[in-house]
């Protein structure tokens, strides 16, 4: 028992400095505030890619092509960013992340060809 005690006052000791817990999946919104963004602008954090549709999260939110954003609207979804418009004017807005290396899937010919 005695055991027991230290191994939990030990494991609530270590874990009290520990730094908060992360939604790994959750849009990097600490990036954001890093980033430099100009205040006012959309600022994408993901844009997900499907068989017949695609969305991105943008400000915080999940969006599709023609949702309106306050005063944009999103024209298109692209790989690494979106396009959309604001009085008029188009413009492309990128991911957060600059190091960002977008894979494309490897053409079905290749893997029935065994890679070749």
């Amino acid at each position: 028992m005695k055991a027991l005690y230290l191994l939990v006052l030990a494991g609530t000791v270590l874990g009290s400095g520990a730094a908060e817990m992360r939604d790994p999946m959750r849009p990097p919104q600490r990036a954001v505030a890093r980033s430099g963004a100009v205040a006012g602008l959309p600022v994408v954090s993901a844009v997900f890619s499907g068989a017949k549709h695609r969305s991105a999260i943008v400000n915080g939110r999940l969006v599709h092509v023609g949702d309106r954003l306050g005063a944009y609207t999103i024209v298109a979804l692209l790989d690494d960013g979106i396009r959309y418009q604001n009085g008029g004017v188009v413009r492309e807005q990128r991911l957060v992340a600059s190091d960002l290396h977008v894979k494309k899937p490897a053409s079905v010919a290749r893997l029935v060809n065994g890679g070749s």
